[in-house]
């Protein structure tokens, strides 16, 4: 239950503040939800597929703030590896019962696969920018075998949330980025919350 509710409220919280802090992706997400539910806000659900856009901006959100900042795993067969030496040394060989530790966090800021990865640019992940990129540069919901079974539920389910909320609001954040001292706790939490403002946008829905 916590993997599959407080992990999605968190990123969704991340997601807001970063559409708050950059108005032009606000405005390309605001365009892209418009022009797909132009009819009705149910329109709008019942096409999620055509959001293209703001999965980019979803996906961006997590590449940044992944809810879960780190995991392990135990390795259960001795394994052969290539040896990385830009931040750490490696053996050739981890034996089995060796536990890995996994950090999204900092794998995902690694400029080989995103460069300036402090900025936030959801068109990272569209196809023709995405294509070619090692598949396990990007890991928001583990990989392999034991990756989450439910992810696809929480994509879907931020998508919903976030446009209904940016189909009749503009976000405004109250905060500054480094102001909000993420946490690596069980999940990936503001030390001083997320505060944000919102306020009717004079769009015709």
């Amino acid at each position: 239950m916590f993997e599959g509710h407080d992990t999605t409220a968190a990123s969704m919280n991340w997601a807001l503040h970063l559409i708050g802090s950059h108005p032009e992706v606000q405005k390309a997400v605001q365009a892209e939800l418009w022009e797909v539910g132009r009819e009705s806000i149910k329109m709008l659900v019942n096409d999620l597929k055509k959001l293209r856009y703001l999965e980019c901006v979803i996906k961006e959100s997590l590449r940044i703030f992944p809810s879960v900042p780190l995991f392990a795993h135990s390795i259960c067969k001795t394994c052969h590896i290539s040896r990385w030496q830009q931040f750490v040394t490696l053996p050739n060989t981890v034996p089995k019962g060796v536990n890995a530790v996994i950090i999204p966090y900092a794998l995902h800021r690694d400029p080989r696969y995103f460069p300036e990865p402090e900025k936030f640019r959801p068109e990272r992940f569209l196809p023709e920018k995405s294509k070619g990129r090692h598949p396990y540069a990007y890991i928001p919901f583990s990989a392999g075998p034991r990756n989450c079974i439910g992810q696809r539920f929480a994509m879907m389910e931020e998508k919903v949330f976030l446009a209904m909320i940016l189909h009749h609001f503009d976000v405004e954040v109250c905060q500054s980025r480094e102001e909000l001292r993420p946490l690596g706790e069980l999940i990936l939490c503001s030390k001083k919350g997320i505060w944000i403002k919102l306020q009717n946008n004079s769009h015709p829905h």
